[in-house]
């Protein structure tokens, strides 16, 4: 597609992309698991996706580039946790259309 021919933005690509973000099951997983609990590990979050850690870090890379998640330093290690409330006022709205059941 051309740039003259590509679509401007609007309301509705706008919330196209951003559902994308919560399109891959991993990801989706993740943000779950910092719903439940404040703060995890990337390897806790690899455990909980059930990817390897390499692929969580990409993903957790992604995750903070769109400002889903925050991060902190705690010595050695990185935490990651939800960047605001709305995330977790949107998953729990997509869990809902869903039909799952709270966690």
């Amino acid at each position: 597609m051309t740039a003259s021919r590509r679509p401007k933005a609007t309301p509705q690509l706008d919330l196209a992309q951003a559902a994308t973000l919560f399109a891959v099951p991993a990801r989706t997983e993740m943000l779950l698991a910092l719903q439940d609990r404040e703060a995890c590990s990337a390897g806790e979050l690899a455990l909980c996706a059930g990817v390897s850690a390499s692929t969580a870090s990409s993903h957790l890379a992604y995750l903070l580039d769109q400002g889903l998640l925050a991060v902190e330093q705690q010595g050695r290690r990185r935490v990651f946790r939800l960047a605001d409330p709305q995330v977790s006022a949107a998953l729990e709205a997509l869990r809902l259309l869903a039909g799952l059941p709270r966690r």
